[in-house]
Parts: structure tokens; sequence; C-alpha cells
């Protein structure tokens, strides 16, 4: 039997090398059977070497572009995965990752008004404080034309969906990411560093980078923050603020799981806090190595552990909850967390998507 041809738009590729969106291609292909289901997943082709290139992943085809997957040049870059899904390949049903392309949509919808586009719309980028007022315009009209071209919608998180909805007056299908990726085949000794919190973030404003450091010097606990602090000023000027704290240790991005994994072994708790964004992968994942997590206190955060846990908006209430650290999550109600954030359940939801019946 001939297999279903789904392709992947909006990624760097698979395997993964970049962020939530490569990992959910990934893991979209080791827990989707190529011989019924054959995803096309597009990549970036400099960011794979010539070797790596070759073959399919995980019995999947793989597309390389010459375009860069990020910044501007991603519009035209998903905008080209787009044209080829549904003009070459003559796709029925297309994965989008993000947004970056949603400018072609309304042609395509036009052009090849049977073809489904599932659009996966995101965090609402335009609400980052990093980005400037014409690209956060852009970013609102992309998402516009996302909304309103889209076959279906995918939110990663409830608090976002409902946001979406009051925004477009359209109900999103509720689907996050999975972290079980990250557990290590077996126990992983922690290598000498125990009794740490952890923080694992890119070094941003909105991921309130300036609070965690400021609460746990403020609370004199160890703590080991992983992160991009070179990327940009702020995160160089807090790493030339926080140098000399002899209790905070500020590493830069780790990206191997094993090497991530001996951190998080002898880790007493993880802090998070990103305020932005809808489920941020790097939260789901850190259920899965810990039952203490203290989190910035938004709707996003909320939704994704459904009030778990312990929540700080400012450093002051952040230090506080480590003078005493809280109570770890319940087991039953942190197991039911992680049942919800498993691949296998991830992917069976965007499986479930192409086995409906409802078409354009």
């Amino acid at each position: 039997m001939t297999p279903k041809v789904v392709p992947v738009v909006g990624t760097v590729g698979a395997p993964a090398r970049y962020g939530g969106f490569e990992t959910l291609a990934e893991q979209l292909c080791v827990h989707f059977p190529a011989q019924k289901i054959q995803l096309v997943v597009y990549c970036e082709k400099r960011a794979y070497s010539a070797t790596e290139r070759k073959g399919d992943f995980h019995g999947h085809r793989r597309v390389f572009l010459p375009l860069r997957a990020n910044g501007v040049s991603s519009m035209f870059y998903d905008a080209w995965a787009l044209l080829h899904a549904a003009f070459t390949l003559r796709a029925r049903d297309i994965y989008v990752l993000g947004y970056s392309g949603a400018w072609i949509l309304p042609l395509l919808k036009l052009l090849r008004p049977k073809t489904r586009y599932i659009v996966n719309v995101d965090g609402m980028e335009w609400r980052r404080d990093k980005f400037s007022r014409p690209v956060k315009l852009l970013l609102k009209a992309l998402e516009y034309c996302a909304a309103r071209s889209a076959s279906t919608v995918i939110a990663d998180n409830e608090a976002l969906a409902l946001l979406f909805q009051a925004r477009y007056r359209r109900t999103p299908v509720i689907i996050a990411y999975g972290g079980d990726h990250t557990l290590p085949e077996s126990p992983i000794p922690a290598g000498g560093h125990y009794g740490h919190y952890l923080a694992i973030a890119r070094i941003e404003p909105e991921n309130n980078t300036h609070v965690i450091l400021e609460g746990c010097r403020r609370a004199g606990v160890p703590l080991v923050f992983i992160g991009n602090w070179n990327a940009t000023e702020y995160g160089r000027e807090l790493r030339r603020c926080y140098a000399d704290e002899a209790s905070l240790r500020l590493l830069d991005p780790i990206y191997a799981q094993d090497e991530l994994n001996v951190w998080r072994a002898g880790a007493i708790g993880y802090i998070h806090g990103h305020s932005v964004g809808g489920t941020n992968p790097s939260l789901v994942e850190a259920l899965f190595h810990s039952s203490r997590l203290l989190s910035f206190d938004c709707a996003f955060n909320r939704a994704t552990l459904d009030d778990a846990g312990a929540y700080f908006d400012n450093d002051a209430s952040l230090t506080g909850l480590l003078h005493i650290p809280p109570a770890p999550i319940e087991p039953s109600r942190l197991e039911s967390l992680r049942d919800r954030y498993r691949w296998t359940t991830i992917a069976a939801r965007y499986r479930a998507l192409l086995d409906s019946s409802v078409r354009p």
C-alpha cells in the first residue's frame, strides 16, 4: 500500500537542531509509521553536513532548501516549502509549524482548495519584548493570515487557545509538546553536581533571567543557569554583573541531552521564568526530571502545570519561596501531568487530525 504523503513545513529540520518545532518534527518522524504515513520534512541545507543529509530519517523523507530557516528569510523558506508541498508533492494535508510562511496561504487556498493546512500557531510571537514595533506588526499580520487561512489551527496551551479564540473567533485544537525524549535510557550519575537549582532558557527579558538570578542571589541558594549568555547585550551584562557570585554558575548552551541530564540529575528543583509563548518545551521537559518546580506566575505556565508547583512574580517572591523550599508535586498528580506530555500521546493527536474526514 502506498503511504499517505504529509509534508512538515516550518522547521530547521530533523534531527532537531534548534528548538521546540524541530523537536516536534523529529518526534513525529519517530512515532509515525513510515509505511502508512510518509512525512516529508523540509530542512535548512546549511544546518546539516553532506553526510547528515544522506538517507531518510526514521524512514521519512527530507527535502533540503538553500535558504535560512530563521529570521526574515524564514518567510521565503517556508513559502518555498509550502509551494513544493502543494504543487510538486500535491499533498492533501500539510503540517505548518509556525506562521512565517502564512502570507502565501490565502493564495494556496485559492489554487489548492482541497488541501488541508494544519497550522500550529506557536506562541503569539509578537508579544515578545525583544521585537521592534515594525517586526511586531509584521508578526501580527502573519498570524492574521494563519488564523484566517488555516484549515485547522493548533495551539499548544489552553491559555494561548483562549487568547487566540478571543482575538480571531476561531477555536484551536489544543496539542502541547512532549518531554519524555529527554529521559536517559539508564540512570545517570550526577557527576558530583548535587544540591543546586537548575534553569535552562534563552537569555531574554521575557524569560525573566534577571529575576531568577537576583532571587537566587538574595536567597543564597546554588543555581546553575544554562543559556546563550553571549547572544545579546542583555545576556552579556547579566553575566558581567553576576560573574563573581559564588552561588551562581552561568553556563553556555548545552545541546547534548546526556550532558544536560548530568545537571538535571543533581538538581533539587527547576526554576522557570518564561512569561510568553504558550507551552514552553523546557518546562515540559523539566516535569520529567524534577518534582519541585518554581515557575513565573502567568496564565501559560499555570495552564501547562494545571496550577501545580509554586509560582513567583518578582525576585522578592522567588527569594521567599527559596528560603522555605516548596513541597514537591504530589506523585499521582506529577504522573498525570507526565502522561499528558508523552510523545506517544502528542503524536497520536497529530495523527488523529489526518484521520479526520472534515475537508475544506
